[in-house]
């Protein structure tokens, strides 16, 4: 071989080392510029998972507020058939007795006379 290859190759192999460590520092600067930017994305992710959590827990608060309000009307309802069931007892003794009522009156006005019949 002669000494002007060997200096040629001597210098490619010298030129790709550099290239390579420039390429190597590049890749690392990226690298480095990408974790970053994913530590603050993360970081956001997180501000948006805390905020999720605030709404959860409000909304648990919610929930339980119409739970409370749904006991409340079921505890209404209850009471409007009772008091459905005690108007309509009343309203039957008080046909009932409007019935007596009319009997009485009847039995004390008596039988037509005769010639009011005809």
């Amino acid at each position: 071989m002669s000494p002007d290859l060997i200096g040629i190759i001597v210098s490619l192999a010298a030129f790709c080392a550099t290239v390579l460590g420039s390429v190597r520092i590049m890749l690392a600067r990226q690298t480095a510029a990408l974790e970053d930017r994913f530590n603050r994305i993360d970081g956001r992710f997180e501000k948006v998972d805390g905020w999720f959590e605030k709404i959860d827990a409000r909304f648990e608060k919610i929930d339980a507020r119409f739970e409370k309000v749904d006991e409340r009307f079921e505890k209404i309802d209850a009471r409007f058939l009772h008091l459905e069931e005690k108007f309509d007892d009343r309203f039957v003794r008080i046909e009932e007795e409007l019935s007596q009522v009319k009997v009485a009156i009847a039995r004390l006005e008596g039988p037509l006379p005769r010639l009011q019949r005809l």
